[in-house]
């Protein structure tokens, strides 16, 4: 828990400092952004995060709750989705993943996440996407923030946040 709040205050402080220092954001700083399977990453990091970020929603769409849990880092936390005011832990995310799995109304799944910026500072990163979520016979639409963390050379996904939001792909 330590870390994850360390990373946090890490990509709080770049986020705030960044403009300052002129570190480059990806290409969609205005309107809903772009869909993640139009995206082209920029840098080999880039392209491993966009990855995870899709490797999320397939296990989604797939139903797959390890196909998920394989872009976490083991000591991820992320916003529970029965209460916001609460942030769980990866045995919470999986039982999550899993009650949704096995109520029968939850139907066909299908993730669409745009990025809207990807910031990355050494070893973290901060990816907000506006997201629609299709499940339960009708779509949801979130304000996400991914965080991710560089960890023995490879990327994680240590943090997930979310806010509920209007429609944004609607004209």
């Amino acid at each position: 828990m330590r870390n994850s709040r360390a990373a946090a205050a890490a990509i709080l402080a770049t986020l705030v400092l960044s403009p300052l220092w002129g570190w480059g954001t990806a290409s969609a700083d205005h309107g809903a952004g772009v869909p993640l399977k139009d995206y082209v990453p920029r840098t080999r990091d880039e392209a491993e995060i966009v990855r995870l970020i899709g490797t999320v929603a397939a296990g989604w769409e797939r139903k797959n709750v390890d196909l998920i849990l394989s872009a976490y880092a083991p000591d991820a936390v992320q916003r529970a989705w029965n209460d916001p005011a609460t942030m769980i832990g990866i045995a919470g995310i999986r039982a999550e993943a899993l009650g949704a799995f096995a109520d029968p109304t939850l139907g066909l799944v299908r993730f669409q996440d745009w990025i809207h910026r990807i910031y990355i500072v050494n070893g973290s990163a901060l990816v907000e996407i506006n997201q629609k979520f299709h499940g339960w016979g009708r779509d949801h639409y979130y304000r996400d923030f991914w965080m991710f963390a560089r960890r023995d050379g490879r990327w994680r996904l240590t943090r997930y946040d979310y806010e509920s939001q209007s429609p944004f792909d609607r004209r």
